[in-house]
């Protein structure tokens, strides 16, 4: 690694960018792989009308990897209000955007979840992750 000075006070910076490696996703496309799960995420689509004009749905169901993170009330965004104590988030890297919309379902150990809100983790105009804040599937 290359370091230059940048000031009179020494202080040493890497001269390489590594915050492109996380723009390019390559250190969080890792930390999915390392710590996540196997998914399965069930896309669905309104694809016609039935002939009594009510939308009718399909599905498709894919798996990706995903990191599954629960609120817990000792952190901060519980205590911000942000995310409520106990919901859960699935995090996918940015391959999956196509998959991961607002009412598709997630199935994860026997269970399956509603996605309820999509949040893209962007960084210099480049999505990193995504976030899918799911809740039970009743």
């Amino acid at each position: 690694m290359v370091s230059k000075t940048i000031n009179s006070n020494s202080y040493i910076w890497p001269s390489d960018n590594h915050l492109s490696l996380i723009c390019d996703g390559r250190i969080t496309d890792q930390i999915v792989d390392d710590f996540g799960v196997n998914v399965k995420i069930r896309q669905i689509f309104t694809s016609s009308h039935n002939i009594y004009g009510d939308a009718t749905q399909t599905t498709s169901d894919t798996y990706s990897m995903a990191y599954i993170h629960q609120w817990k009330s000792t952190d901060d965004e519980v205590k911000e209000g942000i995310y409520k104590n106990g919901q859960i988030m699935f995090v996918f890297k940015p391959t999956d955007s196509v998959k991961i919309k607002t009412g598709n379902k997630i199935f994860y150990q026997s269970e399956w979840y509603k996605i309820t809100d999509v949040e893209p983790q962007i960084f210099s105009g480049t999505i990193y992750l995504i976030n899918a804040v799911v809740k039970k599937n009743i």
